[in-house]
């Protein structure tokens, strides 16, 4: 036999050190392509999760359009009846409801002087019963919308910033809508949110 076309042992070790790489390459190969994958359908699943969160909020919100909640009636929950809400919002406010104006009345839980949600057949009733609770101010009972809990989070990062805002009394800031107006400039929730972390990690450095 040739003594050339013997492989020598150098010969060997290269060839295994060359077969481990391929299969070490190989390898991570099938791993990145694998782990994108998965991040592809995370980024899928994502999108999914929030297109249905969207879309259960809208149908969150449209449900309570006409809704109110009453605070501070101080009745046992046996006592609480359309009746009643009349009753006493047409002696607190300038306003004639009738019980064809309430579509239902829930209770918010069971304890006595707990929060009472009142349905109304339009929204229009609903806004004119908000216009007058101006009239409670000092009184025991007060009103406010029926929101989601998006809607309470949102409200509360508002009210944050405007209680900010309200150190500078040169500067007019107040909230309308779903906006935190300052001066000439409004914001969304989003982009108070985006502000507030950037001005976070600038503070950290």
């Amino acid at each position: 036999m040739d003594s050339e076309t013997v492989p020598t042992i150098q010969d060997l070790y290269k060839e295994i050190v060359r077969n481990r790489t391929e299969i070490k390459e190989f390898i991570e190969l099938k791993i990145i392509t694998k782990i994108e994958a998965i991040e592809e359908r995370v980024k899928d699943v994502e999108i999914e999760n929030r297109e249905l969160r969207d879309r259960i909020e809208r149908l969150e919100r449209e449900s309570k359009r006409g809704n109110i909640i009453i605070f501070g009636l101080d009745k046992e929950v046996s006592y609480i009846s359309s009746e009643l809400v009349c009753e006493t919002l047409n002696s607190s406010l300038k306003i004639d409801l009738s019980g064809a104006d309430i579509a239902d009345v829930h209770t918010i839980g069971r304890n006595k002087n707990c929060p009472v949600k009142v349905e109304l057949p339009t929204v229009s009733k609903k806004l004119q019963i908000l216009s007058e609770g101006v009239e409670l101010k000092g009184k025991n009972i007060s009103i406010s919308r029926d929101l989601t809990l998006q809607q309470r989070q949102n409200l509360k990062t508002l009210r944050e910033h405007l209680a900010i805002a309200r150190n500078d009394p040169s500067v007019k800031s107040f909230i309308k809508g779903d906006k935190f107006v300052v001066g000439s400039k409004s914001y969304n929730v989003q982009q108070l949110t985006t502000f507030t972390k950037k001005t976070t990690k600038s503070t950290m450095k």
